[in-house]
Protein backbone atom coordinates (compact mmCIF):
# COMPACT_ATOMS: atom_id res chain seq x y z
CA UNK A 1 0.00 0.00 0.00
CA UNK A 2 1.42 3.59 -0.37
CA UNK A 3 2.48 5.27 2.12
CA UNK A 4 0.85 8.76 1.67
CA UNK A 5 -3.13 6.95 2.62
CA UNK A 6 -1.02 5.60 5.41
CA UNK A 7 0.47 8.99 6.26
CA UNK A 8 -2.75 10.25 6.14
CA UNK A 9 -4.89 8.18 8.43
CA UNK A 10 -2.17 8.35 11.36
CA UNK A 11 -2.12 11.90 10.86
CA UNK A 12 -6.44 11.44 11.46
CA UNK A 13 -5.61 9.61 14.27
CA UNK A 14 -2.75 12.15 15.50
CA UNK A 15 -4.75 14.69 15.45
CA UNK A 16 -7.47 13.35 17.90
CA UNK A 17 -10.46 14.04 15.59
CA UNK A 18 -11.51 10.27 15.62
CA UNK A 19 -10.38 6.94 17.37
CA UNK A 20 -9.18 4.29 15.69
CA UNK A 21 -12.63 2.54 16.52
CA UNK A 22 -14.76 5.47 14.61
CA UNK A 23 -12.13 5.68 11.87
CA UNK A 24 -12.58 1.59 11.20
CA UNK A 25 -16.57 2.22 11.21
CA UNK A 26 -16.43 5.43 8.82
CA UNK A 27 -14.40 3.43 6.15
CA UNK A 28 -16.03 -0.31 6.28
CA UNK A 29 -18.22 1.57 3.24
CA UNK A 30 -15.07 2.48 1.10
CA UNK A 31 -14.13 0.21 -1.30
CA UNK A 32 -10.77 -1.56 -1.01
CA UNK A 33 -9.55 -0.55 -4.26
CA UNK A 34 -10.06 3.52 -3.08
CA UNK A 35 -8.09 2.75 0.14
CA UNK A 36 -4.98 3.26 -1.10
CA UNK A 37 -5.82 7.12 -2.26
CA UNK A 38 -5.72 9.76 0.60
CA UNK A 39 -7.65 12.05 -1.19
CA UNK A 40 -10.11 9.64 -1.63
CA UNK A 41 -10.18 8.68 1.80
CA UNK A 42 -10.37 12.01 2.82
CA UNK A 43 -13.31 12.75 0.88
CA UNK A 44 -15.16 9.56 1.99
CA UNK A 45 -14.44 10.59 5.07
CA UNK A 46 -15.62 14.21 4.70
CA UNK A 47 -19.10 12.71 2.57
CA UNK A 48 -19.49 10.64 6.08
CA UNK A 49 -19.32 13.42 8.50
CA UNK A 50 -16.58 12.73 10.33
CA UNK A 51 -14.40 15.36 9.18
CA UNK A 52 -14.72 18.88 7.27
CA UNK A 53 -13.46 20.62 4.54
CA UNK A 54 -10.96 22.26 6.80
CA UNK A 55 -9.91 19.35 8.49
CA UNK A 56 -9.18 16.98 5.48
CA UNK A 57 -7.31 20.26 3.89
CA UNK A 58 -5.04 20.37 6.87
CA UNK A 59 -4.37 16.78 7.33
CA UNK A 60 -4.01 15.90 3.79
CA UNK A 61 -1.07 18.52 4.41
CA UNK A 62 0.58 16.89 7.35
CA UNK A 63 -0.90 18.89 9.66
CA UNK A 64 -2.40 17.24 12.96
CA UNK A 65 -2.54 19.83 15.83
CA UNK A 66 -4.41 22.66 16.13
CA UNK A 67 -7.23 20.87 15.02
CA UNK A 68 -9.04 19.70 18.94
CA UNK A 69 -8.93 21.94 21.62
CA UNK A 70 -10.12 19.88 24.69
CA UNK A 71 -12.99 18.59 23.73
CA UNK A 72 -13.65 21.00 21.17
CA UNK A 73 -13.08 19.78 17.54
CA UNK A 74 -12.16 22.62 14.92
CA UNK A 75 -14.44 22.88 11.83
CA UNK A 76 -12.63 25.82 10.04
CA UNK A 77 -12.31 29.31 10.44
CA UNK A 78 -15.07 31.74 10.62
CA UNK A 79 -13.68 35.23 10.96
CA UNK A 80 -10.53 37.07 12.90
CA UNK A 81 -10.71 38.75 16.32
CA UNK A 82 -8.07 41.62 17.40
CA UNK A 83 -6.66 38.82 19.47
CA UNK A 84 -6.60 35.87 16.65
CA UNK A 85 -8.64 33.75 14.33
CA UNK A 86 -12.10 32.63 15.57
CA UNK A 87 -13.14 29.22 14.76
CA UNK A 88 -16.13 27.13 13.96
CA UNK A 89 -15.80 24.17 16.04
CA UNK A 90 -17.91 20.83 18.30
CA UNK A 91 -18.32 19.78 20.92
CA UNK A 92 -17.57 16.32 21.36
CA UNK A 93 -19.31 15.66 24.30
CA UNK A 94 -22.95 17.05 22.87
CA UNK A 95 -22.33 17.85 19.34
CA UNK A 96 -22.96 21.39 19.89
CA UNK A 97 -21.58 23.88 17.55
CA UNK A 98 -19.52 27.23 19.16
CA UNK A 99 -17.22 29.58 18.29
CA UNK A 100 -13.89 29.56 19.75
CA UNK A 101 -12.18 32.80 19.93
CA UNK A 102 -8.56 31.84 21.36
CA UNK A 103 -5.40 33.85 21.98
CA UNK A 104 -2.78 32.24 20.67
CA UNK A 105 0.24 31.11 22.97
CA UNK A 106 2.96 33.15 21.05
CA UNK A 107 1.26 36.11 21.66
CA UNK A 108 0.32 35.34 25.08
CA UNK A 109 4.34 34.80 25.40
CA UNK A 110 5.71 37.73 23.75
CA UNK A 111 3.21 40.46 25.10
CA UNK A 112 2.02 39.83 29.00
CA UNK A 113 -0.58 43.11 28.23
CA UNK A 114 -2.33 40.89 25.56
CA UNK A 115 -2.75 38.22 27.49
CA UNK A 116 -3.81 40.32 30.66
CA UNK A 117 -6.61 41.56 28.32
CA UNK A 118 -7.72 38.43 27.19
CA UNK A 119 -7.94 37.18 30.51
CA UNK A 120 -10.25 40.50 31.47
CA UNK A 121 -12.76 39.35 28.33
CA UNK A 122 -12.70 35.61 29.95
CA UNK A 123 -14.13 36.99 33.25
CA UNK A 124 -16.14 40.01 31.50
CA UNK A 125 -18.10 37.64 29.19
CA UNK A 126 -19.04 35.22 31.86
CA UNK A 127 -20.75 37.99 33.64
CA UNK A 128 -23.69 38.89 30.98
CA UNK A 129 -26.42 36.69 29.89
CA UNK A 130 -28.99 38.18 27.73
CA UNK A 131 -31.30 37.02 24.08
CA UNK A 132 -29.17 40.18 22.07
CA UNK A 133 -25.50 39.47 23.89
CA UNK A 134 -23.56 36.71 22.72
CA UNK A 135 -23.44 34.25 25.12
CA UNK A 136 -20.28 32.67 26.58
CA UNK A 137 -20.49 29.30 27.55
CA UNK A 138 -16.94 28.20 28.99
CA UNK A 139 -13.77 30.04 29.55
CA UNK A 140 -10.22 28.56 30.17
CA UNK A 141 -7.08 27.14 29.37
CA UNK A 142 -6.15 23.94 27.55
CA UNK A 143 -2.95 23.02 25.96
CA UNK A 144 -1.19 26.21 26.58
CA UNK A 145 -3.98 28.23 25.18
CA UNK A 146 -6.44 30.32 26.68
CA UNK A 147 -9.75 30.47 25.44
CA UNK A 148 -13.13 31.60 24.81
CA UNK A 149 -16.25 29.20 23.81
CA UNK A 150 -19.12 31.14 23.01
CA UNK A 151 -22.64 30.26 21.25
CA UNK A 152 -22.34 29.99 17.72
CA UNK A 153 -24.45 32.87 15.91
CA UNK A 154 -25.40 32.12 12.67
CA UNK A 155 -25.88 35.06 10.27
CA UNK A 156 -23.58 38.14 9.26
CA UNK A 157 -22.40 41.33 10.78
CA UNK A 158 -24.12 44.28 10.70
CA UNK A 159 -21.22 45.59 8.19
CA UNK A 160 -21.85 42.84 5.68
CA UNK A 161 -25.25 43.33 5.80
CA UNK A 162 -25.24 47.19 5.19
CA UNK A 163 -22.16 46.94 2.66
CA UNK A 164 -23.39 44.43 0.81
CA UNK A 165 -27.43 45.08 0.85
CA UNK A 166 -27.05 48.50 1.22
CA UNK A 167 -28.67 51.42 4.29
CA UNK A 168 -31.40 49.34 6.28
CA UNK A 169 -35.35 50.51 5.89
CA UNK A 170 -36.41 52.82 9.22
CA UNK A 171 -38.38 49.54 10.53
CA UNK A 172 -35.73 47.16 10.45
CA UNK A 173 -33.25 49.64 11.80
CA UNK A 174 -35.62 50.13 14.69
CA UNK A 175 -36.03 46.70 15.59
CA UNK A 176 -32.64 45.53 15.07
CA UNK A 177 -31.50 48.71 17.09
CA UNK A 178 -34.24 48.20 20.27
CA UNK A 179 -32.75 44.69 20.25
CA UNK A 180 -29.31 46.18 20.88
CA UNK A 181 -30.34 48.96 23.45
CA UNK A 182 -31.77 46.21 25.62
CA UNK A 183 -28.50 44.29 25.60
CA UNK A 184 -26.51 47.68 26.53
CA UNK A 185 -29.18 48.14 29.08
CA UNK A 186 -28.30 44.55 30.75
CA UNK A 187 -24.48 45.36 30.44
CA UNK A 188 -25.30 48.85 31.91
CA UNK A 189 -27.38 48.01 34.61
CA UNK A 190 -24.15 45.09 35.65
CA UNK A 191 -22.03 48.30 35.82
CA UNK A 192 -19.78 46.62 32.30
CA UNK A 193 -19.29 49.57 29.71
CA UNK A 194 -18.39 47.94 25.97
CA UNK A 195 -16.20 50.67 24.42
CA UNK A 196 -16.29 49.06 21.03
CA UNK A 197 -19.57 48.83 19.60
CA UNK A 198 -19.09 48.82 15.71
CA UNK A 199 -21.01 47.13 12.70
CA UNK A 200 -18.85 44.71 12.89
CA UNK A 201 -19.52 43.68 16.58
CA UNK A 202 -23.45 43.35 15.64
CA UNK A 203 -24.55 40.02 14.24
CA UNK A 204 -28.07 39.87 12.19
CA UNK A 205 -29.48 36.34 12.35
CA UNK A 206 -31.27 34.59 10.28
CA UNK A 207 -34.55 34.96 12.01
CA UNK A 208 -33.27 39.21 11.84
CA UNK A 209 -32.32 39.80 15.33
CA UNK A 210 -29.23 41.45 16.58
CA UNK A 211 -26.79 39.97 19.12
CA UNK A 212 -23.89 41.88 20.12
CA UNK A 213 -19.91 40.60 20.34
CA UNK A 214 -16.89 41.19 21.50
CA UNK A 215 -16.03 42.03 25.03
CA UNK A 216 -12.88 42.44 24.51
CA UNK A 217 -12.31 46.38 25.58
CA UNK A 218 -14.94 46.43 28.23
CA UNK A 219 -14.55 47.47 31.37
CA UNK A 220 -16.34 48.12 34.63
CA UNK A 221 -17.63 51.72 35.40
CA UNK A 222 -15.69 53.55 37.56
CA UNK A 223 -12.71 50.73 37.09
CA UNK A 224 -9.24 52.06 38.48
CA UNK A 225 -5.83 50.80 39.38
CA UNK A 226 -4.92 49.05 35.73
CA UNK A 227 -2.32 49.49 33.96
CA UNK A 228 -2.85 52.10 31.45
CA UNK A 229 -1.83 49.51 28.64
CA UNK A 230 -4.40 47.31 29.41
CA UNK A 231 -7.45 48.75 29.93
CA UNK A 232 -6.29 52.62 28.42
CA UNK A 233 -6.43 56.25 30.55
CA UNK A 234 -5.65 59.65 28.92
CA UNK A 235 -3.64 59.11 25.78
CA UNK A 236 -4.16 56.22 25.11
CA UNK A 237 -7.32 55.38 21.89
CA UNK A 238 -9.28 52.22 23.22
CA UNK A 239 -12.14 51.63 20.68
CA UNK A 240 -13.03 52.20 17.20
CA UNK A 241 -12.54 56.01 16.39
CA UNK A 242 -15.68 55.84 13.61
CA UNK A 243 -17.47 55.18 16.11
CA UNK A 244 -16.19 57.13 19.37
CA UNK A 245 -17.54 59.17 22.19
CA UNK A 246 -15.81 62.51 22.37
CA UNK A 247 -15.19 61.80 26.06
CA UNK A 248 -13.94 58.41 25.44
CA UNK A 249 -11.38 60.37 23.17
CA UNK A 250 -10.04 62.21 25.81
CA UNK A 251 -9.65 59.09 28.44
CA UNK A 252 -10.78 55.54 27.43
CA UNK A 253 -11.53 55.05 31.14
CA UNK A 254 -13.36 58.57 31.81
CA UNK A 255 -16.51 56.69 29.92
CA UNK A 256 -19.99 55.91 31.25
CA UNK A 257 -22.82 54.03 29.74
CA UNK A 258 -23.62 57.32 27.99
CA UNK A 259 -20.40 56.48 26.01
CA UNK A 260 -21.91 53.09 24.45
CA UNK A 261 -24.90 55.68 23.83
CA UNK A 262 -23.00 57.63 21.14
CA UNK A 263 -21.60 54.66 19.64
CA UNK A 264 -24.97 53.01 18.80
CA UNK A 265 -25.55 56.56 17.28
CA UNK A 266 -22.74 56.32 15.22
CA UNK A 267 -23.71 52.87 14.01
CA UNK A 268 -27.30 53.31 13.73
CA UNK A 269 -26.02 56.13 11.45
CA UNK A 270 -24.04 53.76 9.66
CA UNK A 271 -27.09 51.45 9.06
CA UNK A 272 -29.46 54.05 7.91
CA UNK A 273 -26.77 55.99 5.24
CA UNK A 274 -23.99 53.22 4.37
CA UNK A 275 -21.54 55.49 6.18
CA UNK A 276 -20.16 56.79 9.13
CA UNK A 277 -20.92 60.01 10.70
CA UNK A 278 -17.40 61.29 9.74
CA UNK A 279 -15.96 59.15 7.30
CA UNK A 280 -13.06 60.86 5.43
CA UNK A 281 -9.72 61.93 7.15
CA UNK A 282 -6.91 60.09 8.97
CA UNK A 283 -7.63 58.58 12.70
CA UNK A 284 -6.84 62.64 14.20
CA UNK A 285 -8.73 64.29 12.17
CA UNK A 286 -11.91 61.59 12.70
CA UNK A 287 -11.34 62.26 16.62
CA UNK A 288 -11.31 65.85 16.37
CA UNK A 289 -14.20 65.58 14.35
CA UNK A 290 -16.15 63.62 16.82
CA UNK A 291 -15.07 65.97 19.83
CA UNK A 292 -15.56 69.23 17.82
CA UNK A 293 -17.62 68.81 14.71
CA UNK A 294 -21.75 67.99 14.18
CA UNK A 295 -22.12 65.34 11.44
CA UNK A 296 -24.03 65.79 8.09
CA UNK A 297 -27.47 66.17 8.54
CA UNK A 298 -28.87 62.01 8.65
CA UNK A 299 -31.58 63.49 6.15
CA UNK A 300 -28.79 64.92 4.07
CA UNK A 301 -27.85 61.22 2.98
CA UNK A 302 -31.17 58.90 3.26
CA UNK A 303 -34.27 61.50 2.61
CA UNK A 304 -37.04 58.27 3.83
CA UNK A 305 -35.84 59.17 7.43
CA UNK A 306 -38.84 60.47 9.18
CA UNK A 307 -38.03 63.97 10.96
CA UNK A 308 -38.69 62.17 14.75
CA UNK A 309 -36.54 59.50 13.71
CA UNK A 310 -33.57 61.08 12.83
CA UNK A 311 -33.78 63.22 16.40
CA UNK A 312 -33.32 60.07 18.28
CA UNK A 313 -29.87 59.38 16.10
CA UNK A 314 -28.60 62.60 16.87
CA UNK A 315 -29.64 62.74 20.22
CA UNK A 316 -27.92 59.59 20.78
CA UNK A 317 -24.49 61.36 19.29
CA UNK A 318 -24.79 64.75 21.60
CA UNK A 319 -21.01 65.48 22.17
CA UNK A 320 -22.56 66.41 25.85
CA UNK A 321 -23.02 63.33 27.70
CA UNK A 322 -25.75 65.19 29.33
CA UNK A 323 -27.53 65.68 26.18
CA UNK A 324 -27.59 62.30 25.06
CA UNK A 325 -30.51 59.88 26.29
CA UNK A 326 -30.27 58.65 29.48
CA UNK A 327 -30.17 55.00 29.24
CA UNK A 328 -30.91 51.82 26.95
CA UNK A 329 -34.06 51.14 28.22
CA UNK A 330 -35.16 54.86 27.23
CA UNK A 331 -33.84 54.76 23.68
CA UNK A 332 -35.42 51.12 23.12
CA UNK A 333 -39.05 52.93 24.06
CA UNK A 334 -38.24 55.58 21.81
CA UNK A 335 -37.25 52.95 18.84
CA UNK A 336 -40.29 50.76 19.67
CA UNK A 337 -42.67 53.20 18.30
CA UNK A 338 -41.39 52.64 14.74
CA UNK A 339 -41.13 49.23 14.70
CA UNK A 340 -44.23 47.38 12.99
CA UNK A 341 -46.19 45.51 15.41
CA UNK A 342 -44.91 42.19 13.72
CA UNK A 343 -41.58 42.77 14.21
CA UNK A 344 -41.84 43.19 17.51
CA UNK A 345 -41.67 39.35 18.66
CA UNK A 346 -39.47 37.50 21.90
CA UNK A 347 -36.42 35.88 20.67
CA UNK A 348 -36.61 32.59 19.58
CA UNK A 349 -33.64 30.46 20.05
CA UNK A 350 -31.83 30.48 17.03
CA UNK A 351 -31.54 26.91 17.68
CA UNK A 352 -29.68 23.43 15.85
CA UNK A 353 -31.57 23.85 12.81
CA UNK A 354 -30.09 27.58 12.11
CA UNK A 355 -26.98 26.72 13.34
CA UNK A 356 -26.77 23.14 11.31
CA UNK A 357 -28.04 24.97 8.25
CA UNK A 358 -25.07 28.06 8.53
CA UNK A 359 -22.55 25.15 9.02
CA UNK A 360 -24.05 23.32 5.94
CA UNK A 361 -23.88 26.53 4.38
CA UNK A 362 -20.18 27.10 5.31
CA UNK A 363 -19.84 23.70 4.36
CA UNK A 364 -20.38 23.32 0.72
CA UNK A 365 -19.17 26.93 -0.36
CA UNK A 366 -15.93 26.67 -2.35
CA UNK A 367 -12.73 27.15 0.46
CA UNK A 368 -12.01 30.41 -0.07
CA UNK A 369 -7.99 31.73 -0.21
CA UNK A 370 -8.11 32.99 3.37
CA UNK A 371 -9.40 29.82 4.67
CA UNK A 372 -7.23 27.42 2.91
CA UNK A 373 -4.06 29.62 3.72
CA UNK A 374 -5.84 29.70 7.19
CA UNK A 375 -3.60 27.86 10.12
CA UNK A 376 -5.73 25.49 12.67
CA UNK A 377 -5.51 26.79 16.28
CA UNK A 378 -1.98 27.37 17.38
CA UNK A 379 -1.66 24.95 20.66
CA UNK A 380 1.33 24.89 22.61
CA UNK A 381 1.36 21.42 23.10
CA UNK A 382 -0.48 18.47 21.95
CA UNK A 383 -3.45 16.31 23.86
CA UNK A 384 -1.93 13.55 25.85
CA UNK A 385 -3.78 11.00 23.96
CA UNK A 386 -2.73 12.14 20.99
CA UNK A 387 0.73 11.59 21.98
CA UNK A 388 0.11 8.43 22.11
CA UNK A 389 -0.74 7.10 18.46
CA UNK A 390 1.50 4.19 17.68
CA UNK A 391 3.71 4.78 14.82
CA UNK A 392 5.51 1.40 14.14
CA UNK A 393 5.90 -0.60 11.19
CA UNK A 394 2.49 -1.73 10.74
CA UNK A 395 0.46 0.36 8.44
CA UNK A 396 -3.18 0.95 9.38
CA UNK A 397 -4.25 0.61 5.34
CA UNK A 398 -2.96 -2.41 5.32
CA UNK A 399 -4.60 -3.44 8.27
CA UNK A 400 -8.14 -1.97 7.02
CA UNK A 401 -7.41 -3.41 3.86
CA UNK A 402 -6.81 -7.02 5.84
CA UNK A 403 -9.91 -6.66 7.34
CA UNK A 404 -11.97 -6.35 4.15
CA UNK A 405 -9.81 -9.54 2.91
CA UNK A 406 -10.93 -11.42 5.67
CA UNK A 407 -14.51 -9.87 5.22
CA UNK A 408 -14.37 -11.50 1.60
CA UNK A 409 -13.00 -14.81 2.57
CA UNK A 410 -15.31 -15.64 5.19
CA UNK A 411 -18.07 -14.52 2.75
CA UNK A 412 -16.45 -16.89 0.07
CA UNK A 413 -15.96 -19.83 2.64
CA UNK A 414 -19.38 -19.47 3.88
CA UNK A 415 -21.27 -19.42 0.29
CA UNK A 416 -18.91 -22.48 -0.39
CA UNK A 417 -20.15 -24.65 2.48
CA UNK A 418 -23.91 -23.52 1.83
CA UNK A 419 -23.40 -24.29 -1.83
CA UNK A 420 -22.08 -28.13 -0.78
CA UNK A 421 -24.72 -27.96 2.31
CA UNK A 422 -27.54 -27.83 -0.50
CA UNK A 423 -26.17 -30.75 -2.54
CA UNK A 424 -26.01 -33.04 0.24
CA UNK A 425 -29.56 -32.22 1.07
CA UNK A 426 -30.72 -32.54 -2.40
CA UNK A 427 -28.82 -36.21 -2.66
CA UNK A 428 -29.92 -36.82 1.22
CA UNK A 429 -33.58 -36.05 0.14
CA UNK A 430 -33.46 -38.34 -3.30
CA UNK A 431 -31.72 -41.52 -1.59
CA UNK A 432 -34.58 -41.08 0.88
CA UNK A 433 -37.65 -41.30 -2.03
CA UNK A 434 -35.40 -43.91 -3.42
Amino acid sequence: MPDAADDFLKSVLRSGLLDKAELTTALRSLPKERLDKPREVANHLIQQGKLSRFQAHKLLAGATLGLRLGDYLIQTPIGRGGMGTVFLATDRRNGRLLAIKALPPKRAREEERHLARFQREMELSQKVSHPHIAQTHEAGVSQGVYYIAMEYIPGHSLYRVVTSKGPLTVERAAQLFAEVASALQHAHDLGLIHRDLKPSNIMVTPNDHAKVLDLGLAMMEGEVGEDVEIIGGRGYVVGSVDYMAPEQTLDATNVDSRSDLYAMGCVLYFALTGKPPFPGGKTMDKINAHRHQQPDPIQWRNHEIPDAFAAIVHKLMAKNPADRYPSGAAVRAELLAFCPIESIRPVEKEGDQSQQAAARELETAPLSPEILKAEPLPVAEPLPFVQGVPVDDSTLTTELYGLSQRKEVWATILGVSGFWLAVVLVLLGIWLLK
